[in-house]
């Protein structure tokens, strides 16, 4: 069976996603060795760096969805099931940061879809309690690691689905957040699968940081950040890093 790391990466006039790809990609290789996608549009596509052999598709991606009055293209996650080449799939967020092989470790896991519901916040400011925000248990779509089946595919499908009736399933569930989200909308997926798709949650939490802490360097092995007068680091752990200023440190 192949295995292989699918990546989302659409730049937009606010946030350059190809140079934070440039750090993380790398990563991925390193640590992970294991072959690359990208999913890209034709005007990422010529921004990014040589980053040796890498998949690359190029679609045209859906536009429209915002967050704090930006773009966010977040839109053509669904589609990950239909892209990927591989048998079984690692997909993840663009500013996920691999500073080590963990994820491999659940990758041969006889399980069709595995997602995180946890979450760690490393400056200890507990950023992602979101209990008050929605009655739906809180799933995050940073990493998915799926199997090429009925069922996974049927999640996918669900997600698209979702996406087309978002404002149905966000009064449903009491969703605050009313701008696309693929946490919420693979939230909502599982939960209308449950039985036929049961929730396999990935052990570890997603170590996250979170975007008013600001990255001042990267390193082989993990990351320094500055937060309300506070300087903290963090090595030899996967982290999600929300600030897109890392782009240019």
């Amino acid at each position: 069976m192949t295995s292989g790391v699918l990546l989302f990466c659409f730049n937009t006039e606010f946030y350059r996603y190809d140079k934070i790809a440039a750090k993380t990609v790398p990563l991925i290789k390193k640590n992970l060795n294991l072959p690359v996608t990208i999913v890209t549009n034709k005007e990422t596509f010529e921004c990014l760096p040589s980053l040796g052999t890498i998949d690359y598709k190029i679609i045209d991606n859906e536009t429209g969805n915002h967050i704090n009055k930006k773009p966010w293209h977040n839109l053509d996650r669904w589609k990950a099931y239909e892209i990927s080449p591989y048998d079984v799939t690692v997909l993840m967020d663009i500013d996920y940061f691999c500073f080590t092989d963990q994820l491999l470790t659940y990758i041969d896991a006889a399980e069709d879809l595995q997602i995180h519901d946890k979450v760690y916040d490393i400056t200890g400011k507990n950023s992602y309690d979101f209990r008050n925000n929605s009655i739906i248990p809180m799933l995050w779509a940073t990493v998915i690691i799926f199997r090429k089946s009925p069922k996974s595919k049927s999640v996918f499908d669900m997600v698209q689905y979702i996406k087309k009736h978002y404002q149905h399933f966000c009064s449903l569930y009491r969703i605050d957040f009313r701008n696309f989200r693929n946490d919420y909308a693979f939230s909502i997926a599982m939960h209308q699968l449950e039985g036929f798709v049961p929730t396999k949650k990935l052990p570890a939490r997603l170590i996250t940081l979170p975007a008013l802490a600001k990255v001042t360097r990267v390193e082989s092995n993990g990351i320094e950040w500055q937060m309300e007068g506070r300087v903290g680091a963090i090595q030899d752990s996967d982290v999600h890093v929300i600030d897109k200023g890392v782009a240019h440190v």
